[in-house]
């Protein structure tokens, strides 16, 4: 066997020659018949080996027409003559050639492809027998083949198929100076903006080149980019990594644009997993309908869920009429009547992950919401004429009574020690406290772990949730320069305080309108410190007002995911705070900080009322501050113990004014008064069983002390008398004693006005 010659350079210091120029090759596309004759030599002792004996010098000669160009291709691609790889290929070629009757000239993309297999399993198990035969199933030589292929024919080859390392056939192609000069570029712009040269993108620029037969970045267009993009329709990576570059390409104005992020969602998933009838056409078509209206795509894909719940319902109660033109009034009360008793993961999609919660009894809301979004749906095909009406909706589909009567306000703020511990673990976060963007590498000691966002952004993410009450997704949306100073001498004599105030623009939201709230500068000065150091990408669109804007929160030319909030940095926060991420109102989420800090300054001493209430928490109506509103209950029980004196005392003024209508004092004269005997005193109140205030009150006008507390009172007025005049007392001391003397007083002038005592 031929010994196995090493490569002629490493392939990032290579060098080559581009445009590829091979000498005149003559392109027949036919065989003469003495290559013909030839090949069916060679293939008759093509078991004993390229090099073997066999292969007469003449024979060589002949078919130099078919062996050169290969030669040349390989010697470019960095494979010297007589190499095992070089000989492995040519046989193959010579092959092929024989078995097709004509040269690799004729050879188109189709006959490339069914050469070098889909994949690498299909290259070898297409070529399992020649192999074997010319004892070369040990080889790697599938990458040669694909280079003749790129470099003789022009195929695109590399597109079309699999299995092959891109990066470094485009260092053998381009040479790998070229290649490392285009991903250094990619590199520093990257850097700039957070975001590495991850393998994959390194492979899907590469993949562009060679596309697009340059190894110059400067030259990619945006077609290239999205042919590759759809040919790799079911790789959703590396569909992730053409968007991520064009992105770059876009920052560096190699591109005009970029391709759109891709949105995932339910529809890319397939909804008609168990669906039957007209359910896959017309849920996607509704879909469409509602977001061509506006409708945010998050909130439209709740109502799709909602449907598409009802229709695998249909198909197991009514599996002969579960299409939605075939619903009657009778299945639509059924359903009805079935949501009020569904659990947590009934009817969803075979896909959707399980939750700890499945088996439990959905909520009210969420009850209420599937009936809604069920009459839209009906009410829309209606009104569109996708199918005849066969029952009201709005009727058959109303939310019951009982789902009502349970929907009430339930405020969740989160305990007010366990809100300061929040606070305070927001307001000292350090790197060390950031999870790691690779669980992986936090575990080794010898590796130091990066967190996935910068800590500035950390910070800023996480004061805007503690002191905004903003909703998530308008956290999310918050754009750069939403941060505006407030004017004014009274807030700058507050600016070297922590009360000092700045305003914050808030972007459209579920109120349908944007709007300025005043928050602490403690998140404006952190807010403006993480938009220093922003990195400037380009804009995303806004799905709230379809326009392309700057957003705050953007690393590695990316938004921050819709659960970052919920998941890392709630969760980081509790664990620094060293409280439960539940209590008992439930999981801390985002929206709770809305609900502590409407209770909060609901409940200040200095309270912020209802109107300037909604507006800062951005609600449109009034009455949705009862679902965020708690009252504080000290403040509720004061309100009470005031109330009811004033009842007690009004109910004393109408019982005094009827002892005075009947005669007054004559009842004394008639006969003595009813009384209740307390001990050391009687009260005379007529509705005595019905009063409150069971125990004796030396203030309440009904009362009457004994006689024979009389010298005890005189004794008990002396040491009074001596604490107030002999004992250095405080103000309030003070103040009790001369109420105590006051009250001893007034006692013994009864004692002195009765004549004798009630009986």
């Amino acid at each position: 066997m031929t010994k196995r010659l090493p490569f002629i350079e490493s392939r990032k210091d290579s060098v080559r020659n581009w445009p590829f120029q091979p000498p005149q090759f003559d392109k027949s596309l036919v065989l003469s018949p003495s290559e013909k004759t030839t090949l069916s030599a060679w293939k008759a002792h093509g078991h004993l080996g390229w090099g073997s004996k066999a292969f007469k010098k003449e024979i060589k000669q002949q078919l130099n027409r078919l062996i050169q160009p290969v030669e040349v291709a390989l010697l470019h691609w960095g494979i010297p003559k007589g190499g095992e790889r070089l000989l492995a290929c040519v046989s193959l070629l010579l092959h092929e050639m024989h078995q097709r009757q004509t040269s690799l000239w004729a050879w188109d993309e189709t006959a490339w492809a069914e050469i070098v297999g889909k994949t690498y399993e299909d290259f070898r198990t297409i070529h399992h027998d020649f192999q074997r035969a010319h004892h070369i199933a040990n080889l790697k030589y599938r990458q040669c083949v694909l280079a003749c292929a790129y470099l003789l024919s022009e195929i695109p080859i590399y597109r079309l198929v699999t299995g092959h390392n891109t990066l470094v056939s485009a260092q053998r192609i381009f040479g790998g100076v070229a290649v490392e000069k285009a991903l250094h570029t990619l590199t520093t712009e990257s850097t700039r903006i957070g975001r590495a040269v991850t393998w994959a993108i390194s492979q899907a620029t590469c993949s562009a080149l060679l596309a697009n037969r340059s190894p110059i970045l400067e030259k990619l267009t945006l077609p290239v980019i999205e042919k590759l993009h759809e040919s790799d329709s079911h790789n959703k990576a590396r569909k992730k990594s053409y968007v991520t570059l064009s992105i770059i390409l876009y920052n560096i104005k190699v591109l005009s644009t970029h391709l759109p992020t891709p949105c995932y969602s339910w529809i890319n998933t397939g909804i008609d997993d168990n669906l039957c009838n007209d359910w896959p056409h017309l849920i996607p078509a509704w879909f469409d309908h509602l977001t061509d209206g506006g409708a945010s795509r998050n909130e439209t894909r709740v109502s799709i869920s909602s449907v598409a719940k009802a229709a695998r319902w249909a198909a197991e109660k009514y599996p002969a009429t579960a299409g939605a033109q075939q619903w009657t009034k009778s299945m639509a009360r059924a359903y009805r009547a079935d949501v009020q008793k569904m659990n947590v993961g009934q009817w969803q999609h075979p896909k959707t992950k399980s939750t700890p919660r499945r088996g439990e009894p959905l909520g009210a809301s969420y009850q209420a919401q599937l009936l809604q979004d069920l009459r839209l749906f009906f009410n829309d095909c209606h009104e569109l004429e996708w199918f005849p009406r066969a029952f009201d909706p709005d009727r058959h589909l109303a939310t019951p009574r009982r789902i009502s009567a349970r929907r009430g306000p339930n405020p969740r703020p989160i305990d007010d020690a366990q809100w300061a511990k929040l606070v305070q673990a927001g307001l000292s976060i350090t790197q060390e406290d950031l999870p790691s963007a690779s669980p992986f590498v936090s575990k080794r000691s010898d590796v130091t772990p990066k967190s996935w966002y910068p800590l500035a952004m950390v910070r800023a993410l996480a004061l805007v949730w503690l002191y905004s009450g903003l909703r998530a997704n308008e956290i999310r949306r918050l754009r750069v320069g939403c941060i505006r100073s407030i004017p004014g001498e009274e807030n700058e004599s507050r600016s070297a305080s922590t009360h000092a105030l700045c305003n914050l623009i808030v972007p459209v939201g579920k109120n349908g309108r944007g709007f300025l709230k005043p928050i602490i500068k403690l998140v404006g000065d952190a807010i403006e410190l993480w938009e220093k150091i922003r990195p400037s990408v380009p804009k995303h669109r806004d799905d709230k007002t379809t326009e392309e804007v700057d957003f705050l929160f953007v690393w590695k030319g990316e938004r921050i995911g819709q659960t970052y909030l919920n998941d890392v940095l709630i969760s980081m926060l509790c664990r620094k705070a060293g409280i439960p991420l539940e209590d008992a109102l439930g999981k801390i989420t985002s929206h709770r900080a809305r609900h502590t800090l409407a209770t909060q300054l609901a409940n200040a001493p200095t309270p912020l009322r209802g109107p300037y209430l909604s507006n800062w928490i951005g609600h449109r109506s009034r009455g949705s501050l009862g679902h965020y509103v708690q009252e504080n209950e000290h403040k509720v029980q004061e309100t009470y113990a005031a109330a009811n004196r004033v009842s007690i005392d009004k109910r004393q003024l109408e019982q005094l004014k009827e002892f005075t209508a009947i005669g007054g004092e004559s009842a004394t004269e008639d006969g003595p008064t009813r009384s209740v005997d307390l001990g050391h005193g009687f009260c005379i109140y007529d509705f005595y069983d019905q009063c409150k205030q069971r125990k004796p009150c030396m203030n309440c006008s009904f009362y009457r002390p004994k006689e024979s507390l009389y010298s005890q009172l005189r004794e008990v007025r002396s040491q009074l008398l001596h604490m107030l005049n002999s004992i250095p007392l405080s103000k309030e001391a003070r103040q009790a004693v001369e109420d105590a003397i006051a009250i001893n007083e007034r006692l013994e002038a009864i004692l002195r006005s009765t004549e004798s005592p009630p009986s």
